[in-house]
């Protein structure tokens, strides 16, 4: 199977995927899809990853058409004929996955997940309001109780966003898929952006689009040096701004 074909396909139907996929389904088939940052120029360990990624799927309804095909298609001859993606077509495929609305969410228009769209009045409260519900699309999890591995050992760990209907969240991209715990440089840049004092300034550092990078950074995050992501973080404290 042609991954760039695969990702293309999943980045089209993500609103779908959403709906299809509980918070859980969904959080696991990210981790899956990330696993395709880490074959290098390997077709095998590509189609193991793209193997991975199609399981992840199995709560597909057969309604769902093209994507339903492949729970049924021969797995063994979609992970033998896996080609190997671009590191640039797997980041891009993350961007739009990690940033499609949770069910029941209206999508976003074209553009980063965090850049917030200036509503037609000019209130800051309205452009606040705006830009933290856009934060909140974002794919996140139930905040962890203090104390918690999971809420990290101090209080700017890890961000945590205080939902008006869900109650406190804490965005996923902070944790690491395989342990569940908050991933060490995610802990070091929130206490960089003193992520206790401004929740939502940091949450809107990680997920929208900076110049100095070229993404957003939670998507970056095992894809560039960590010192990298960190002196971004700082170039922002110092200079105030991206």
């Amino acid at each position: 199977m042609d991954t760039h074909e695969l990702l293309a396909l999943l980045v089209r139907h993500r609103a779908e995927l959403r709906q299809w996929l509980d918070e859980d389904q969904y959080r696991h088939f990210l981790a899956m899809t990330e696993r395709l940052r880490e074959v290098g120029d390997d077709p095998e360990r590509a189609g193991m990853a793209v193997m991975a990624i199609v399981r992840a799927l199995w709560p597909v309804p057969d309604e769902a058409g093209v994507l339903a095909e492949l729970l049924h298609a021969d797995h063994r001859s979609i992970a033998t004929a896996t080609t190997v993606p671009t590191p640039e077509a797997v980041l891009a495929a993350l961007e739009e996955l990690y940033a499609a609305p949770a069910a029941g969410e209206p999508d976003l228009p074209e553009g980063d997940a965090a850049d917030p769209v200036e509503p037609a009045a000019t209130d800051p409260a309205a452009v606040i309001a705006a830009a933290r519900r856009r934060l909140l699309t974002a794919l996140s999890r139930t905040a962890a109780p203090a104390g918690s591995p999971a809420a990290g050992e101090g209080p700017a760990d890890v961000i945590v966003l205080a939902d008006p209907e869900g109650g406190p969240r804490s965005p996923e991209f902070q944790f690491d898929p395989d342990t569940g715990q908050p991933r060490d440089i995610v802990v070091r840049i929130n206490r960089i952006l003193l992520a206790d004092r401004d929740p939502w300034g940091a949450a809107d550092w990680w997920l929208g689009r900076n110049s100095w990078l070229g993404g957003p950074p939670a998507s970056l995050l095992g894809r560039v040096p960590d010192d990298r992501l960190a002196d971004a973080a700082l170039a922002l404290v110092e200079e105030g701004g991206r």
